[in-house]
């Protein structure tokens, strides 16, 4: 008797995890990027320097797609204008959806992180876009959670970051 409860237990474990029973897959959000701090954005420095800058180009209104990854992690699908922005022109029409990979589905908060680099002739540069939801669940059906992108420079002259932070509430679609 024993042996066939173990056995029936371990067939339903088995099956839970073939079907995917409690697991995330996807969920959808439309998003809302803070038109106040879109509008002068604020930013701080390594050396102290804080305020708003210029105004982001970017739409308020988004829809941004968060997908199980192949390794437990997780993978963001947000609008191509970020790579324009942010990037330059890459050769990628801003109709094709920016991929950014992220972390574990299990625990938050979540971020979803690219990061690039570029050169001219006398300094580097690294672009770090980080994509932060904060809360607990890939599922909620309302998030928040802030966008920043910090850029680090060196040069023989200097060296240094800034970064800047965008806000936004987002509210879970069902597809």
């Amino acid at each position: 008797m024993r042996r066939i409860g173990c056995g029936l237990g371990a067939a339903v474990s088995v099956g839970a995890l073939l079907s995917g029973c409690g697991g995330f897959e996807k969920s959808v959000y439309d998003i809302e990027l803070n038109a106040e701090e879109l509008s002068a954005v604020p930013f701080h420095c390594q050396n102290g320097s804080e305020g708003r800058g210029d105004a982001w180009d970017l739409v308020a209104q988004q829809r941004w797609t968060i997908t199980e990854g192949d390794l437990s992690d997780t993978q963001m699908e947000v609008p191509g204008f970020y790579r324009t922005r942010f990037h330059g022109d890459t050769g990628v029409s801003d109709d094709v959806p920016y991929l950014i990979g992220g972390t574990s589905s299990s625990a938050g908060p979540f971020q979803f992180l690219a990061i690039d680099s570029g050169a001219d002739e006398e300094t580097s540069y690294s672009y770090a876009h980080r994509f932060v939801i904060e809360g607990d669940s890939l599922e909620a059906d309302h998030i928040r959670g802030f966008f920043e992108t910090r850029t680090t420079w060196s040069s023989w002259m200097s060296e240094g970051w800034c970064a800047s932070r965008v806000s936004f509430t987002g509210r879970r679609v069902n597809e």
